[in-house]
């Protein structure tokens, strides 16, 4: 990744506490990162919340960006971690014991859904989703919409890989029955 001359005076005015361009970042930044929010808590008013706390964190923390990833990229991931810990703390966010659903990922072979050939549209799948269980909307949500990859979403949410591909894949599943009966 590469920084323009004005990004890395911007990052750099950030880091130094450069009010306007913190403002800059901020309003560049936070209409998106309040949708990132808001997908996973569902709520508007904890998710604005969630969005300016990690706001703030990332310019206390300015400095550890390695600026390997965009900033934006930095950012997303301070805002799901804030946005998983508010549901942890709420306490929304069910816990499966392992024991409970694991079984042989070896003999089970991921179905790709195919949106065009089913006729759906994204905004159908969204709505369906809002079906499923809170943490199989949240694994769907970090996998298909925030596209991230299963060791984000592990190290994020705290399984192992095994559970993490066990519950994506039952996500998946769930969601194509879902979408069978509608």
């Amino acid at each position: 990744m590469t920084l323009t001359t004005t990004e890395i005076e911007l990052y750099k005015g950030c880091e130094q506490g450069n009010r306007k361009a913190q403002m800059r970042v901020y309003d560049q930044y936070a209409k998106g990162m309040y949708h990132v929010a808001l997908r996973i808590v569902k709520d508007s008013a904890q998710a604005e919340d969630i969005m300016q706390d990690s706001m703030i964190t990332a310019f206390a923390k300015m400095s550890q960006w390695n600026r390997e990833a965009t900033f934006g990229c930095w950012l997303k991931r301070i805002v799901v971690n804030n946005s998983l810990t508010h549901l942890k703390k709420e306490k929304k966010m069910l816990k499966v014991a392992y024991d409970d659903v694991a079984y042989e990922m070896e003999q089970q072979t991921e179905v790709q859904i195919d949106m065009e050939a089913a006729g759906m549209t994204a905004k159908k799948v969204l709505q369906v989703m809002k079906l499923l269980k809170d943490n199989y909307q949240q694994v769907l949500t970090l996998s298909l919409i925030e596209g991230m990859d299963n060791e984000e979403i592990c190290e994020i949410m705290g399984l192992s890989n095994a559970m993490c591909r066990t519950t994506i894949s039952r996500a998946k599943e769930s969601l194509r029955n879902k979408m069978q009966l509608i």
